[in-house]
């Protein structure tokens, strides 16, 4: 089971790399450029702002360190077919989970250092320790992430809910005990709670595995619902086959897309409406890059990086709209309405051009509140109203007008 394991890992991991070199584009790194640029300026500058009056920090620190706890899941790659084809070799299953969980914890262990790395100087500002104690609060972290993963294991196995629910609660205790103690007694004790909490919990799942057997139904549900998350990602930078976006209701938004009306050269917009409004893939992205977008410009102070985080999410935002054009493609109905080829591209112009027109009004008057400067404000807002002009009458019209030529072909 260790090499049928590991086949699947590496076809596992093929995929996902052929998937990261859409994500990893240029777009996506001048933005992280950016962020991770004004993240760390503003960050060292905060940093000299803080003394060791301010008693809060502490805790604010070691509830981001507990929340961090929770990023990663067990990776056990399981597919549907393995309830059939892997149901005799049940009991060694347990060496090819191992091997899955030992693979997951390598994510982990890298968010957990680099999240230390970038909050412990919040803890040196305001405490009298040195850098060198990161290492043990690192340490505490990785043994209790180790010990969350064997709880995620143990709880693929049936009657286990009760025994996983105490783990559980043991765990939380123990996490929350450990990095009370390191920052308020001792780093050695807190790391030393942690440490022996973790082993102690790893033997109790270990006997589980032993006692109980494998609810292959939980397995591959949980295990599917990680990899629609992972493919929901990789869906926002290019098209992931096989990936189905849910569809909701929004009855809230019925006055407004009411208000389009049902004639003939409403058609598509009709149709585009509705698939902007409802569909979860162009939905949930444009509420995310709103979201962060405006998080961003709140707590950005500087003109010229706000010009340009706001400039870069109103042009992500046209951009990865632009697939919506092939929403329709599928339906071969469409090709038989009579109506003219070209509403398609101009309902779809329509409505990304309504979602960037509030998107820039939001972000307007996120500048016009985030900066004491009102002349400042107003030019920024009007630089976004300039970016969104030239996006959505300039870039837009030639990109679909291209699309719908290859289309025709």
């Amino acid at each position: 089971m260790s090499e049928f394991y590991k086949l699947r890992l590496a076809k596992h991991q093929k995929r996902m790399l052929r998937y990261l070199k859409y994500v990893m584009n240029d777009h996506f790194i001048l933005i992280c450029m950016v962020g991770l640029g004004g993240f760390g300026y503003y960050y060292s500058e905060y940093l000299k702002t803080l003394t060791p009056k301010i008693s809060w920090m502490p805790f604010v620190v070691i509830a981001l360190w507990f929340v961090s706890l929770f990023l990663g899941q067990l990776s056990t790659l399981m597919q549907e077919a393995d309830m059939v084809f892997l149901l005799p070799k049940e009991r060694a299953m347990t060496s090819y989970l191992k091997k899955s969980l030992n693979y997951s914890t390598i994510l982990p262990v890298i968010s957990l250092s680099l999240i230390v790395g970038v909050t412990f100087p919040l803890v040196v500002a305001t405490r009298s320790v040195t850098f060198s104690m990161a290492l043990f609060i690192i340490a505490s972290l990785i043994a209790l992430k180790y010990a969350d993963l064997w709880i995620q294991l143990e709880s693929l196995y049936l009657n286990t809910e009760k025994k996983v629910t105490t783990h559980r609660l043991v765990w939380c205790v123990g996490a929350l005990l450990g990095l009370f103690s390191s920052l308020f007694l001792s780093f050695y004790i807190g790391t030393a709670i942690s440490i022996i909490v973790s082993i102690v919990l790893v033997i109790l799942a270990k006997q589980t595995l032993k006692t109980s057997q494998l609810n292959w139904e939980k397995s591959v549900h949980i295990e599917r619902k990680r990899m629609k998350r992972i493919y929901s990602f990789f869906n926002l930078f290019t098209d992931v086959p096989g990936l189905s976006s849910d569809v909701r209701r929004r009855k809230y938004l019925d006055g407004l897309l009411n208000k389009i009306k049902k004639i003939s050269e409403n058609t598509y917009l009709y149709l585009y409406a509705r698939v902007a409004s409802r569909s979860s893939e162009y939905s949930s992205l444009t509420l995310r890059l709103v979201v962060v977008g405006a998080i961003l410009l709140f707590f950005t102070q500087s003109f010229w990086l706000m010009a340009i985080l706001g400039s870069l999410f109103i042009y992500l935002l046209g951009f990865q709209l632009i697939p919506m054009y092939h929403a329709f493609d599928y339906m071969l109905m469409t090709q038989l309405y009579p109506i003219s080829p070209k509403q398609k591209s101009g309902a779809v112009l329509s409505i990304i051009r309504s979602v960037l027109i509030i998107m820039t009004i939001i972000y307007g008057v996120i500048v016009l509140i985030a900066l004491p400067n009102k002349l400042d404000a107003m030019k920024l807002f009007g630089v976004f109203v300039v970016v969104c002009f030239v996006l959505s009458w300039g870039y837009l019209p030639m990109r679909l007008k291209k699309i719908e030529k290859n289309a025709n072909r």
